[in-house]
């Protein structure tokens, strides 16, 4: 006979505030933790962060063979501890089944530690500790055998997983060779994620730097993690013609998806509506100064406007608090790249803005690599490794001239028409685009 319990985990990720001196997490509303702002530039994925407790959980019970919800043992959950009632000398099982309904995924540099901990009233031999991919009992990420002691705690661990995919993910005990009428806890799930160490072989074209932050979009979801979406109707800014929205389009159509190694932000038109993304990396924490950059292969078409650039995470106003814009190109003027900063002293609406404009060859037909070199006295970009802007601070400790010494946040956006993108119309032809993002590094010193 089996009992099995299923209970089904909604994750909603915690958000990230910046005080002045630390970083807290919140969770439903209130602070789950606060941590040293100056371990943030080191940390991609925080290991403290425990995914497991960032879900919310509805719990069912089924029961072998009828798999009646009415008949199944009342397991129970108090405290972070739940009890379950094994009534019978006879194998029963228990299932802790995740949704991560953010969609997490994996990638080459995610690694995973997992813990539980189980305590028996009465002695099992034959217990079980599973962990699969859910919808295949056959895809185990490890299955091992162990003997839990009457009344002793024991701690299952295993650390450094890769390649497991959290979209849907179920945590299996099996239970053998007990005695009627046992009582298994099972408390303290643990499931961490924490960065692979790869800075050693992504090196920075400036020696000095170090590798803090990056995706290689090796996986097979965008990361939620590391990117957030902005939502927002048409006309929102600049008199842009696209609707931003997270992820999906209402009939479920993708505006950003990883895939065969890369990051496809796409622009189409559904109903009489236009569909794209604008996504943020590491928003609430950012990054002040380094070298930051990205390989992208831009879309085609009169009327795309994609960006690459960078905005504050403290913003109140604009162009108060600055704007750097690492590479901006439309599709009306193809393979042109540029490069600009905004601020109160220069903007493009009082025409003052501080800007350089080059050719990229075949911008929109290969991938070329843009970047910034950002330090306390200068803004520097580049177009494959070739000087493109190039701004200095004048030193006079005054914001309106130079905002840039604070943390800001790197943006990937593919804007629709607009004031500049639709400065000479738009060709809704051209439609379906794609801006195709192969990485995202930054490094600092």
């Amino acid at each position: 006979m089996k009992h099995c319990v299923y209970i089904c985990l909604m994750s909603f990720l915690a958000a990230l505030s910046v005080g002045a001196q630390r970083i807290d997490i919140y969770r439903n509303g209130r602070v789950a933790g606060s941590y040293d702002l100056s371990e943030v530039d080191s940390i991609t994925y925080d290991h403290r962060i425990n995914l497991w407790e960032q879900a919310e959980k509805t719990l069912s019970y089924y029961y072998a063979p009828s798999w009646n919800v009415t008949t199944a043992p009342a397991t129970t959950y108090t405290d972070g501890v739940y009890t379950i009632p094994l009534t019978k000398a006879t194998y029963a099982q228990w299932q802790a089944q995740m949704f991560f309904v953010t969609n997490l995924s994996t990638d080459s540099h995610r690694q995973y530690d997992f813990s539980v901990t189980l305590c028996a009233s009465k002695r099992i031999a034959g217990a079980t500790v599973k962990l699969y991919a859910d919808g295949n009992d056959n895809v185990f990420y490890f299955s091992e055998r162990i003997t839990l002691t009457a009344g002793e705690p024991y701690v299952f661990e295993r650390k450094n997983m890769t390649g497991i995919d959290l979209e849907r993910l179920s945590l299996v005990l099996d239970f053998g060779g007990n005695a009627a009428s046992t009582t298994v806890t099972v408390s303290d799930i643990r499931l961490h994620e924490s960065d692979v160490d790869t800075s050693a072989d992504i090196q920075c074209p400036i020696d000095g730097y170090r590798l803090v932050w990056h995706d290689e979009f090796a996986g097979s979801s965008v990361s939620t993690l590391r990117w957030s979406y902005q939502t927002a109707e048409a006309g929102w800014v600049n008199h842009e013609l696209q609707t931003y929205v997270s992820g999906k389009s209402p009939k479920g159509t993708k505006v950003a998806e990883v895939g065969d190694g890369t990051l496809k932000i796409r622009a189409f038109k559904e109903g009489d509506k236009i569909y794209s993304a604008r996504m943020y990396g590491h928003k609430n924490v950012g990054f002040r100064y380094g070298y930051i950059e990205a390989r992208i292969k831009l879309p085609r078409g009169k009327g795309t406007w994609p960006a690459f650039w960078m905005m504050p995470v403290r913003f109140t106003s604009w162009p108060a608090d600055g704007e750097i814009d690492i590479m901006e190109e439309v599709g009306v003027d193809p393979n042109v790249v540029s490069s600009s900063i905004h601020c109160t002293a220069y903007n493009h609406p009082n025409n003052t803005q501080k800007t350089h404009s080059m050719t990229c060859n075949a911008a929109e037909q290969s991938f070329h690599v843009y970047a910034l070199e950002w330090t306390p006295d200068y803004i520097k970009t580049y177009v494959d490794g070739q000087p493109q802007l190039s701004f200095g601070n004048d030193g006079k400790g005054n914001k309106d001239t130079w905002p840039f010494n604070v943390a800001f946040y790197p943006i990937l956006n593919l804007a629709w028409g607009g004031d500049w993108g639709g400065y000479a119309g738009v060709d809704e032809a051209a439609l379906p685009v794609t801006m195709e993002i192969d990485y995202v590094r930054v490094w600092q010193k």
